[in-house]
């Protein structure tokens, strides 16, 4: 089961900001075993848009967008995504309700104006999936694509509400979860090189990937090189890293901090 994420701005891509939704969705589909593919950034335009997710939804069981549903000029993302599948798009009434509600709760001198009920002009037909505590839902096209704010706050909840669905989707493939485990030495990677390749030669056919991560100089631990090692079978991935440990003078390192190596 494959997915991929489709990063909507042009504020990425002049570095005005920078993308952790991405990041976050990796490790969360991680998590459940579906293999996130590939991520591409794309500016606010009408047939950028379309052509990245048309062709990322055709190659892939699951496409996540992120970004371009605001409320001004650039946000393009739900027009764009019509387009592209020839659909029309309308004004959600439920969304405007929960929005002109929610919004009102936390201030009265908030309105419901022309500019913001462009947040709930959606493509049509499309299914609608609603988060407790949000008016913003989630939008589906297409069966596959999921449209989401580019807010990292809301992305990161909205995805991990529709957690379930994600999952019975991987149970029905018979998918789990990866598991990952890290070791950390301080030989330098040409030391380990011949080691490693011959290693994942080995166990290749046990689906499971070894990677090797250099750091630059040594850390205040003297680690030169962080290796990892995952899999879908934790005891595999588990024995694995010992034997890479034993064989480069190694030492496990917890796995949550991969994005530190």
């Amino acid at each position: 089961m494959t997915a991929a994420c489709c990063i909507i701005g042009d504020e990425i891509l002049n570095g005005k900001t920078r993308d952790s939704n991405a990041h976050f969705l990796a490790r969360f589909l991680f998590g459940l075993g579906i293999d996130l593919k590939k991520i591409e950034v794309v500016e606010d335009d009408y047939t950028a848009i379309a052509d990245t997710v048309t062709h990322l939804s055709r190659k892939h069981d699951l496409v996540f967008t992120s970004g371009g549903i605001g409320p001004t000029h650039d946000d393009i993302s739900y027009e764009a995504i019509a387009r592209a599948y020839g659909l029309q798009t309308g004004i959600d009434k439920e969304t405007c309700e929960r929005m002109n509600t929610m919004m009102q709760a936390r201030s009265a001198d908030w309105k419901l104006t022309e500019a913001r009920k462009r947040m709930a002009i959606f493509p049509q037909p499309s299914e609608i999936i609603r988060i407790d505590g949000l008016w913003v839902p989630v939008v589906v096209v297409n069966r596959n694509i999921h449209i989401l704010p580019g807010i990292p706050r809301l992305f990161e909840q909205m995805v991990t509400a529709i957690q379930p669905r994600l999952e019975s989707m991987a149970r029905e493939r018979g998918l789990f979860g990866y598991h990952r485990t890290q070791i950390a030495t301080k030989k330098g990677e040409g030391d380990i090189a011949h080691f490693l390749s011959e290693l994942q030669r080995r166990v290749k056919s046990e689906n499971i990937k070894i990677g090797s991560y250099p750091r630059w100089g040594q850390s205040a631990e003297g680690i030169r090189v962080m290796v990892s090692v995952v899999g879908k079978g934790k005891a595999e991935v588990d024995a694995i890293g010992q034997e890479i440990a034993r064989e480069i003078d190694g030492w496990a390192v917890d796995a949550t901090d991969a994005t530190k190596s």
